[in-house]
């Protein structure tokens, strides 16, 4: 009797756990049903954005192409304003050189003494220094200008034509010997800083290192000073010397502040995650 009492009470037990059991795997059935609805539905959202995202690619490759037509044309632009540059430094220096010839001579090198024509033997005595020459029929000429293969300034152009041609080692030549014929003009600073960016351009980093303070050295006050300065930084990163590229760069914000090259310098260090005022 005992044993079938124990059997009455473990029977309707069993049942309502059996009960319970069924109702759970509904709901577990029910959930997944939710999930696999929900995942089409997500498929579907999906297939919908293929479209927009072979449109966003085709935007990205054509902006692509025209940043790469632009840095083209920045280039070229950055080229053509070095050329200006170059002869405004020269006509620059001319003009400062006229200005202090004029200056010397004073007031009266502005009377212009009236022209007078010779004849005969009278003019062919009249220049023994060379400065006129006559012809058999009495005719003056002028004496033979010094060609323009001669000039500091023809040199200077020349050698700038080829850096800017992407002729480095014709540049570097025409550079060093400007500065060997011409070591105390106007100009022979500028031509110690294009020596630098020759080597520079020609991966030969020590020795645009080394004409870049030989620039500094010799000439303090030169207008390239902070371009020297600069360049002496950005060399050095690119040796992987980051020390001395730093302390070169904060060097120009310092010593030459409100120039180009100050702001170029700030930019630089702060790409390295150093921030200056």
């Amino acid at each position: 009797m005992r044993r079938i009492w124990i059997a009455a009470l473990i029977v309707p037990a069993l049942a309502c756990s059996s009960t319970e059991d069924i109702a759970l795997l509904h709901r577990e059935v029910t959930d997944v049903q939710r999930e696999v609805r929900q995942l089409k539905t997500i498929t579907v959202e999906q297939s919908d954005l293929a479209p927009l995202k072979r449109s966003l690619q085709e935007e990205n490759q054509k902006l692509a192409q025209a940043n790469a037509e632009l840095s083209v044309r920045i280039e070229r632009l950055e080229q053509e304003v070095d050329a200006l540059r170059a002869s405004l430094e020269v006509a620059s220096r001319r003009m400062d050189r006229l200005s202090q010839e004029l200056a010397s001579v004073g007031p009266a090198a502005a009377v212009i003494p009236p022209v007078t024509t010779t004849t005969g033997t009278e003019a062919a005595g009249a220049s023994p220094d060379g400065t006129a020459a006559s012809t058999p029929s009495g005719e003056t000429r002028p004496a033979a200008a010094p060609t323009l293969a001669d000039t500091p300034e023809a040199l200077y152009q020349s050698a700038y034509r080829d850096y800017m041609g992407g002729n480095y080692q014709l540049a570097l030549n025409g550079f060093q010997e400007y500065i060997r014929r011409f070591p105390d003009t106007d100009l022979t600073d500028n031509a110690q800083y294009w020596v630098g960016e020759c080597y520079d351009a020609l991966g030969q980093e020590k020795e645009a290192l080394d004409a870049f303070s030989a620039l500094l050295e010799k000439y303090p006050t030169s207008d390239k000073a902070a371009a020297a300065q600069l360049k002496k930084g950005l060399v050095a990163l690119k040796m992987g010397d980051q020390g001395q590229g730093v302390v070169n760069l904060q060097y120009v914000v310092y010593e030459h502040p409100g120039t180009p090259e100050a702001d170029l310098a700030r930019e630089k260090l702060r790409s390295l995650g150093i921030t200056i005022r």
